[in-house]
C-alpha cells in the first residue's frame, strides 16, 4: 500500500467537481463543513469527524457545503469491501492527519499506518450517512425531484401519478432498489438535506421548515432517531454555539 497523492481540502465557498474516476482508491477526512459524494448508485454525506473511502475506478462527483476543511488521500493497494463513510474517533482523526504528512518517499511508515487505518475501518459499522438511489428510471425521477425540493410535502400518490406509476409500484420500486420503504427513503433524504442546511448556517427552526417538517419538534425527533443527537447539538459542534 502506498499514498500516491495527499491533498489538503480547504474550500470557503461551494466547490463542485465534474464526474470523474481515479486509478487509485480515495480516502477523505472531513474536519469542518460537509461534502457530498455521489455515484450512480448512491450519495454519501461526509460530515465533521467522518472518514470516507471510495474504491478505484468508481465514477463519482462531489460538492461541498459551507466552509470545508479536511484531507484527501489517493491510495494504491488499499482494499475495503465497498465505498462508505465511517464515524472517526480522535484516534482515527490523528491517524489521518499523520498519513497526510507522510513523506512520499518513505514507504514503510505509510504501509504500517494504512494497514492500521484499513483494519480500523473494516471492524467499524458505517455511519448512517448513505442514501441509495433507485435505478429504475421512473423511481429515480421521483427521487431526484425529492432531492431537489426536500421541503416538498407532496403526497406519495401525487408523486407516483406524476411519473406514471401507481402507489404500489412506486413503493415496490423503492424497496427493491434502495432497501428502504418510500417513506423511510424520504425521511433519510430530508435529514441529510437538514445536515447540509445546518452546516450552511441555518437555524434549527429554519432547517425544519426548509426540509418539509410540520413543526420543529417533529424534525428534532426524526434527526435524533437517525443520528443519536439533536440538530442543535450537531450544529453546535460545527459553530460552537
Amino acid at each position: 500500500m502506498m499514498i500516491v497523492q495527499s491533498q489538503k481540502l480547504t474550500h470557503q465557498r461551494k466547490h463542485q467537481t465534474h464526474w470523474h474516476q481515479h486509478d487509485t482508491g480515495q480516502l477523505f477526512c472531513i474536519r469542518r463543513g460537509m461534502m457530498i459524494v455521489q455515484t450512480e448508485q448512491a450519495q454519501w454525506a461526509l460530515t465533521p469527524a467522518t472518514i470516507g473511502w471510495f474504491p478505484p475506478q468508481l465514477q463519482h462527483c462531489a460538492w461541498t457545503v459551507g466552509e470545508v476543511e479536511g484531507e484527501s488521500l489517493q491510495v494504491r493497494g488499499m482494499v475495503l469491501p465497498a465505498a462508505g463513510v465511517w464515524p472517526a474517533d480522535p484516534f482515527l482523526m490523528l491517524l489521518m492527519a499523520r498519513l497526510a504528512k507522510c513523506d512520499a518517499a518513505d514507504l514503510m511508515p505509510q504501509q504500517h499506518l494504512l494497514a492500521v487505518m484499513m483494519d480500523e475501518l473494516k471492524r467499524m459499522s458505517p455511519a448512517p450517512l448513505q442514501l441509495i438511489l433507485p435505478q429504475d428510471r421512473r423511481a429515480r425521477q421521483v427521487a431526484e425531484a425529492l432531492l431537489e425540493k426536500p421541503h416538498s410535502t407532496q403526497p406519495q400518490a401525487e408523486l407516483a401519478s406524476r411519473y406514471g406509476l401507481s402507489v404500489r409500484t412506486l413503493s415496490r420500486l423503492f424497496r427493491a432498489g434502495t432497501g428502504l420503504s418510500f417513506s423511510q427513503w424520504r425521511q433519510q433524504a430530508r435529514v441529510l438535506a437538514a445536515m447540509a442546511l445546518l452546516l450552511g448556517g441555518k437555524t434549527v427552526s429554519e432547517t425544519a421548515t426548509q426540509c418539509g417538517y410540520e413543526n420543529v419538534s417533529a424534525f428534532i425527533a426524526a434527526f435524533k432517531m437517525r443520528f443519536g443527537i439533536t440538530p442543535g447539538q450537531f450544529r453546535a459542534r460545527q459553530f460552537g454555539d
